[in-house]
């Protein structure tokens, strides 16, 4: 069994790390320097306390040129053979032996930031690293970590990396932290799902203390956002960390990595700004003293609601998460023994036998037999029980056991769009058609 204090050494460790790195490495050294240095002035975000902070140094960030063809022509800057002699890395296991590097941001936003890429030179994708991100949160704690999408803030789309900060200095987390503005949406297993108001639309927040089901209530969020034609998956900006025993992640949906405001000639709309997951969170890098001073709170939300979902979009989450449906009851396997396996409990296969005229199972004998569901259909349509035939058969929803006519009759009890979606094709196509023909289906048309 680990040293209770064995996490917080791993911690106390990185701020060594940055510290060493600090004193060997004269150009993170410089701008950590300057960033102390950096003007700063408070300003509201809608419901958010916000900062802004004049960084010129942050230009080569907030300039990246994202584009393919950009991308093609440079180094990767994010890949080993590309390093600077004088970068140091702290290594990282993730699950299924997915490997990171945790190394020094040299151009750095808060007084400690890390940048953790993928040893492996891959796209920027959320898919399956999710977990890795929990995972980071849990041995750094007193850190929050934090994940650009490619088309949402990520200078480097072509390389996956993470980021990490010191906790409690974003003011999006410090809100929600507090629990603030923040309004019941769902709950599956152990965690519960939450949308924040009063800043933008589609930030979510999900919280609960078991990494396996916060991962499967993250992935069902990102199933009921809209995907841009082209992207691999919706965008966003991620933040994790923890509060106590629990798990804590923050997602924000967007549209675009930047405003009109970054390409307008007008110089009262103007803005040199390429928000981010800090930025997004609450503190605002300008890198143009003008923008630094002429920003308020209305020039800010137009900006920031220009990048984010409209309400109409926020909404369709939230009808997605939640939505009812009828329940329709169809009989799936009939005998006088019928084999199945609960994945709710691991106990394995197990059997139903016909026996004067009832159900004997484990050695009693019932008149119906009841299996609740694995989770609510309108929230994860997912299997529930295996039955064994010819061939093992998996289904969502609830199973019911009774005899009619001399034989044990199994029903699957499932939500009627559930129950038409595991019949068709798995597919975003499948998904679409569903959720556009929503009524239709429901009323038989």
């Amino acid at each position: 069994m680990l040293d209770p204090n064995y996490f917080n050494s791993l911690s106390e460790e990185m701020h060594k790390f940055a510290a060493d790195q600090m004193s060997l490495w004269p150009l993170a050294r410089n701008n950590y320097r300057e960033l102390k240095k950096a003007d700063t002035r408070d300003i509201r975000a809608g419901v958010l306390e916000a900062r802004l902070i004049l960084m010129p140094s942050r230009a080569i960030s907030t300039n990246a040129r994202t584009d393919a063809e950009s991308l093609s022509r440079r180094p990767c800057f994010l890949c080993a053979a590309n390093r600077p002699k004088e970068q140091r890395v702290q290594e990282f296991e993730g699950a299924k032996n997915k490997r990171y590097n945790i190394q020094i941001n040299p151009y750095p936003i808060l007084p400690v930031h890390f940048v953790i890429p993928s040893v492996e030179h891959i796209p920027q994708s959320i898919w399956r690293r999710y977990v890795d991100m929990l995972r980071l949160a849990k041995r750094r704690p007193g850190f929050t970590i934090i994940y650009n999408g490619p088309h949402s803030g990520a200078s480097a789309p072509d390389h996956f990396h993470f980021q990490a900060v010191p906790s409690e200095l974003l003011p999006l987390e410090l809100s929600v932290r507090k629990g603030e503005n923040l309004q019941f949406v769902a709950k599956s297993n152990d965690v519960s799902l939450y949308q924040y108001s009063g800043y933008v639309n589609g930030v979510f927040v999900l919280r609960g203390p078991s990494s396996k089901s916060m991962n499967r209530m993250f992935y069902r969020l990102l199933d009921c956002a809209d995907v841009v034609s082209g992207d691999s998956e919706p965008r966003f900006n991620l933040y994790s960390f923890r509060i106590g025993a629990e798990y804590c992640t923050i997602v924000l949906f967007r549209t675009s990595h930047r405003s009109s405001h970054y390409f307008t000639d007008d110089a009262k709309k103007h803005l040199w700004m390429s928000p981010g997951c800090v930025d997004m969170a609450g503190l605002f890098v300008t890198i143009d003293r003008e923008d630094f001073w002429k920003l308020d709170e209305s020039l800010l939300m137009e900006m920031l609601g220009e990048i984010t979902i409209d309400a109409d979009a926020h909404q369709r989450i939230i009808w997605r998460l939640t939505r009812t449906q009828p329940r329709m009851e169809v009989e799936i396997a009939s005998g006088e023994v019928i084999e199945f396996e609960m994945l709710t409990d691991g106990a394995g296969k197990r059997k139903a036998v016909l026996e004067q005229g009832r159900i004997d199972y484990g050695g009693n004998l019932y008149d119906e037999l009841f299996f609740e569901e694995k989770n609510p259909s309108t929230m994860f349509a997912e299997p529930s029980f295996v039955i064994y035939g010819s061939e093992a058969r998996e289904y969502a929803g609830c199973l019911r056991m009774v005899v009619e006519d001399g034989r044990i009759v199994a029903r699957n009890i499932i939500g009627k769009v559930d129950y038409l979606r595991s019949r068709m094709p798995a597919s975003a196509e499948t998904d679409a058609y569903l959720d556009a023909n929503w009524d239709k289906v429901l009323s038989n048309k």
